[in-house]
């Protein structure tokens, strides 16, 4: 069985961080991809191409008007997004997420089978700085242009 399970950079991102990852790697590859700007001084987004096929971009493009967006409003929206909550249903319904977000005071079998996952994604991480893999995995700190990077980076202290 291969690090990742067959999960795509979405999957891999909700089971690496949450809602909030599946956000960033959405809106990092719109970037990267040329479809939206980001404003790297005052954080503000905008669209340049609203065509997209995939679900959560375009959850996200649909959620940033014609004016722009901030950039930690944006992650926000795109992380509540039904897009997003249903590749938590998808990953729950495999097995692969626990059902309850608290799960402090014991592991269950779901979490324990969670926690492996994740160490498997970790350690077949990509080391091409361009993958979104990375993003994925790794949050802010994966993006490989370094300015991109900061932005995304003071977004999720915006989140905290």
């Amino acid at each position: 069985m291969s690090e990742d399970a067959g999960l795509n950079v979405y999957q891999i991102a909700y089971v690496c961080g949450g809602p909030a990852r599946v956000a960033m790697v959405a809106l990092v590859g719109l970037y990267e991809d040329d479809e939206i700007a980001i404003a790297l001084t005052r954080r503000r987004v905008t669209v340049l191409d609203r065509a997209s096929r995939d679900p959560v971009r375009a959850a996200a493009v649909a959620l940033i008007p014609d004016a722009g967006r901030t950039l930690g409003s944006v992650l926000s929206a795109v992380a509540a997004s039904d897009a997003v909550a249903e590749i938590g249903r998808a990953l729950r319904d495999r097995g692969l997420l626990s059902g309850a977000r608290l799960t402090a005071l014991w592991a269950s079998p779901r979490t324990r089978i969670t926690r492996s996952l994740r160490r498997r994604i970790v350690a077949g991480l990509p080391t091409a700085p361009d993958d979104p893999r990375r993003v994925a995995t790794m949050g802010s700190a994966g993006i490989g242009d370094p300015a991109l990077r900061q932005v995304f980076a003071t977004a999720d202290a915006e989140l905290g």
